[in-house]
């Protein structure tokens, strides 16, 4: 009987994880990443739907492309937190935080809430760059080699990251300012307003502005993971508080 109340709490995060990955917002989210990611590879596309160009690519080389694309980036912030990054805020004004919290308890509702929300919006990366390459290997599978090397997999994990540190800064951000809104529009102004002041009054902090992150910096965008997720639990212990 111990074991199984014991086991019950932590039901809650496996339970969150599901929703943030399974729920409509995330299959939305992927398709419209999946094509921002078509679309910052560019000519390079048309190039191989062209049958007379002949060319022929590896399937990392495609997907670095992809990755890399400026319109990829710059639309990661705010289809990252699509899928959940919202969902705190929406049971903490419907009540329904209160019903959990009995429950599951504060604490596992708390961790709850942000593995979902940093997983989902990592899980969302790597799903699109996966759906990406099989597309396009079902469509022209003979212009391109299915080879996968350790550049692809870095930049991929460095996505990732970015991918899970703006899904956590759309959930402070709607916590912060109590609107939904904020969840998705906050990532991407934040990401605009951190471009400006890198290009205008700090380029040499090159890691000020988010379309560098994928360069490199693993260690800095590790460390900035870890700092988004402790603010965001910061917030959600905030908001529980304020409401149970």
């Amino acid at each position: 009987m111990t074991a199984a109340l014991g086991t019950k709490p932590q039901k809650a995060i496996v339970c969150d994880v599901r929703r943030a990955l399974a729920g409509r917002w995330f299959w939305a989210a992927l398709l419209a990443t999946t094509a921002a990611l078509y679309l910052s590879i560019g000519q390079a596309a048309d190039a191989l739907m062209d049958d007379t160009q002949n060319l022929r690519f590896t399937l990392s080389e495609f997907l670095l492309m992809a990755l890399y694309g400026d319109f990829g980036m710059l639309t990661l912030p705010a289809l990252s937190a699509l899928p959940f990054a919202a969902q705190a805020l929406h049971e903490i004004k419907c009540g329904a935080v209160r019903p959990a919290v009995f429950r599951a308890g504060r604490r596992m509702w708390i961790l709850g809430k942000a593995a979902g929300c940093n997983l989902s919006g990592m899980v969302l990366q790597a799903a699109a760059a996966g759906l990406l390459g099989l597309s396009l290997y079902a469509v022209r599978g003979g212009s391109i080699l299915l080879e996968i090397n350790a550049e692809f997999n870095a930049t991929l994990l460095r996505r990732m990251l970015c991918g899970g540190i703006w899904a956590s800064v759309g959930c402070v951000m709607a916590l912060a300012t109590e609107t939904s809104s904020a969840a998705h529009l906050g990532p991407l102004c934040l990401c605009y307003a951190l471009m400006m002041l890198g290009k205008r009054f700090f380029p040499a902090a090159v890691m000020l502005n988010p379309i560098n992150w994928i360069d490199g910096g693993d260690g800095i965008l590790a460390g900035m993971e870890i700092v988004s997720i402790l603010l965001q639990i910061v917030f959600l212990k905030r908001g529980v508080r304020e409401y149970v």
